[in-house]
């Protein structure tokens, strides 16, 4: 997640035709890769935290909601304060999860296929009755003028994010995800909804419980993760396109949302997933990872914070090679697992872990580590 950011927001612009091997590996083996890893091991904590609470006969759907309510406010504030939007969006598709959690494994797989074409179907049957009415040509210049419509209006709104002062920045997102609230792309499901559901499945069929008697399954999600993620690099811009709108095409080459490259993530997520169950030992070596994932949302917060400092006009705005981008995402995550390891030998949880767990369960809960010695960083799941 860290390279993927630095890569998003710090790489710098190279020559026309110049192309560098370091930027093609992260966007074609990293970028967008990490949103899937982070969305699918989201399902997976809360299909965890449902679970352990019907055990202990707590209120499911009011503890769940709330934890939600909270993650939404956080998220609300990371979003003004930087450019990172990603928090609200988990907090809003988390809540049908609540709804969805006894659902039969059919249905909710075919739910997630829906969520994950759900924006291109839209764009199908807008533009196809367009073209119906109106004609090919007629419903491409609709569509034109829609794209300059939006682009006029969004000009100021760009135009105060990158050259405005902080304090105009943050208001001006505070005022753009208030309007936005109430469109109709905000309640159209999207691919995190899919991702939730597919932890959530993984948790109910135990893969993680027993990899090893799950194999087939985990083995299988790898090679369609590699297969989709080929068939969006090397086929998909092979299909034509010139028999539609701007707007379907660009529908075509992107997969619909279900050849998604971003996909590849689940072989990666299988690698580890059999190498932690065939090699054991390779838990203290990637200790490292457990110590940083046991404060998920503190380190997100403070990665967020710091590649926004670093990247934005009202920052530093820098912008570096490749092999700068490796170097400082290295540093960055050193540096989080330096602090995270530091804070978790006196606390139990993360800071802002333990005030979003108080205010889910509406209770301090207790911070200070008195076990006496340091907890094993090899848990990379949040308790609930």
């Amino acid at each position: 997640m860290i390279i993927a950011h630095f890569h998003k927001t710090m790489a710098a612009a190279t020559a026309p035709g110049v192309t560098s091997w370091i930027g093609t590996f992260i966007t074609m083996a990293v970028a967008e890769k990490d949103r899937t890893v982070f969305a699918f091991l989201f399902g997976v904590g809360f299909a965890i935290m449902m679970r352990r609470l019907e055990v202990r006969g707590l209120s499911v759907a009011v503890i769940f909601l709330r934890r939600l309510f909270v993650l939404y406010l956080v998220g609300f504030a990371v979003e003004a304060l930087t450019r990172f939007s990603i928090l609200r969006e988990y907090a809003w598709w988390g809540v049908p999860l609540l709804f969805l959690r006894n659902f039969p494994t059919r249905p909710l797989l075919a739910l997630a296929l829906i969520s994950t074409a759900a924006l291109s179907i839209r764009d199908l049957v807008d533009d196809g009755y367009a073209i119906a009415t109106l004609g090919r040509q007629d419903a491409i210049a609709t569509e034109n003028a829609r794209l300059q419509q939006w682009e006029t209006n969004q000009r100021p709104i760009l135009e105060a994010l990158k050259g405005g002062k902080y304090p105009k920045v943050v208001s001006t997102r505070i005022g753009q995800m208030v309007r936005e609230l109430p469109t109709f792309y905000n309640f159209t499901p999207k691919v995190y909804l899919a991702l939730f559901i597919l932890g959530l499945l993984s948790m109910r069929h135990g893969i993680f419980d027993d990899p090893k008697r799950r194999l087939h399954l985990i083995v299988g999600a790898m090679v369609a993760g590699l297969l989709i993620w080929a068939a969006y690099w090397w086929v998909l811009p092979l299909v034509p396109t010139e028999f539609v709108t701007p707007r379907i095409a660009m529908r075509f080459h992107s997969g619909f949302g279900i050849v998604d490259e971003q996909f590849l993530a689940f072989t990666y997520i299988g690698m580890i997933t059999l190498l932690l169950a065939y090699r054991p030992d390779w838990q203290t070596r990637l200790s490292s990872f457990g110590w940083v994932g046991r404060m998920a949302l503190t380190n997100y917060i403070m990665q967020a914070a710091a590649i926004d400092f670093l990247s934005s006009p009202y920052g530093l705005g820098l912008k570096v090679g490749p092999k700068t981008e490796l170097a400082a995402a290295a540093a960055l995550f050193g540096l989080q697992v330096l602090l995270s390891r530091l804070w978790l030998s006196r606390f139990r949880f993360g800071p802002f872990e333990w005030m979003w767990r108080s205010l889910t369960y509406w209770q301090w809960q207790p911070l200070r580590n008195t076990s006496g010695h340091e907890r094993s960083g090899s848990r990379v799941l949040l308790p609930p």
